[in-house]
């Protein structure tokens, strides 16, 4: 019998640096990968046309920079709205961003760590946000027609507030119904929070106001298999950087080996045993040996591409579940905790009686994540 392979409505994009190449996957290069996806991040700042030639990121590359907004909050740059979008437009991105400053301060002129503004200042920035964006589309659509399909939105936010307050002032300058006019390349979400309820409540929050009309939705930064949950039950595709360094400590989707000690990577003694992971990092490498010829960072990146390639894989099968078996399914397949079954609760309560039925019964139980994903199974 022929197996129908699902039309995934919602993608797992894993996106690799340009630089530090010695630390990073390198999904573009094919001769570098054991599999391979042409996705590319970059630092709108650092690079130029000549440098993505130089390493072969061509016009099939799914190319991600950021719009340069963060790095002036840094003081690193002096870029404008203008400047963003024309080094957006050089550079070829896949996606052109419009110019969003994060709604934080810097703790002083000479650090790098940033505080989170009170909320009304965090309106303010918003709704400056929302004004730059909104000139930034007239300028397209005069000058650069056709990089404007490519153009999209950027909400940012610590809570589910904030992120309504960006819808709040979209349908007051513009009307929502009007949204794709503006911004027809979709609305990128990036949200920073410490409880997995957040993300379920803002990715069924979007889903009401974007993806139920048709309007594309991708959210920055979603690695973990938790929250990837909450995209692929909301048809939302996201994208997350690749960093090997950071997979070999934090990533831990599924251990690609079964061992005596559970991450002990620099102690002389960890053994692998024999594994039977099917994915063509595994398949071909020899962790004993990188063991005993000291290649530890080696192996960190190994365990990155091994996790990443069962995320797509993972992200396929979820899109195949039918959304009314989709929590009793996932329940049953993988080991989930008690909070992130009520964030797939949550979720199944929109679709049983919308929005304001749902969160009556869970907002009062937002809470920190301290979910720590050890294992899948």
């Amino acid at each position: 019998m022929a197996i129908k392979i699902p039309k995934l409505k919602s993608r797992y994009i894993p996106v690799s640096s340009l630089f530090d190449l010695e630390d990073n996957v390198q999904w573009w290069r094919k001769e570098d990968c054991d599999f391979y996806y042409p996705n590319v991040l970059i630092n709108l700042l650092t690079t130029d046309r000549e440098v993505l030639d130089k390493y072969g990121v061509d016009d099939d590359t799914f190319l991600l920079v950021d719009s340069g907004g963060f790095q002036v909050i840094r003081g690193e740059c002096d870029l404008n709205w203008e400047t963003s979008l024309l080094k957006q437009i050089e550079l070829n991105a896949t996606k052109i961003f419009a110019f969003d400053k994060p709604p934080v301060k810097r703790k002083s002129d000479y650090s790098n760590d940033f505080l989170t503004l009170p909320e009304n200042e965090v309106r303010e920035v918003i709704r400056e946000n929302i004004d730059v964006a909104m000139k930034q589309s007239a300028y397209l659509r005069e000058k650069y027609p056709e990089s404007l399909k490519r153009y999209c939105y950027v909400a940012q936010g610590t809570t589910l507030d904030t992120i309504k307050y960006n819808i709040t002032v979209l349908e007051e300058k513009i009307g929502m119904e009007n949204y794709s006019h503006y911004f027809p390349g979709g609305i990128t979400i990036s949200i920073k929070a410490p409880e997995i309820m957040t993300y379920a409540m803002v990715a069924t929050y979007i889903r009401k106001h974007f993806i139920d009309k048709g309007i594309y939705v991708h959210f920055l930064g979603i690695g973990s298999f938790y929250r990837q949950l909450m995209m692929v039950r909301n048809n939302i595709t996201t994208y997350d950087s690749s960093n090997a360094l950071n997979g070999a400590s934090k990533w831990s989707i599924m251990n690609p080996v079964i061992s005596k000690d559970t991450l002990g990577l620099s102690s002389t003694d960890f053994i692998f045993e024999q594994n039977f992971c099917i994915c063509p990092t595994c398949l071909k490498n020899d962790y004993n040996q990188m063991i005993k010829d000291g290649k530890q960072t080696k192996i960190g990146r190994q365990f990155v591409k091994h996790n990443l390639w069962h995320m797509i894989h993972l992200c396929t099968f979820l899109n195949s579940l039918r959304k009314n078996i989709y929590t009793e399914t996932v329940c049953e397949c993988f080991k989930i905790p008690e909070n992130v079954k009520d964030a797939l609760d949550f979720m199944d309560r929109y679709d049983e009686g919308g929005f304001d039925f749902a969160y009556s019964k869970y907002s009062k139980y937002l809470k920190p994540d301290k979910s720590k994903q050890k294992g899948l199974f």
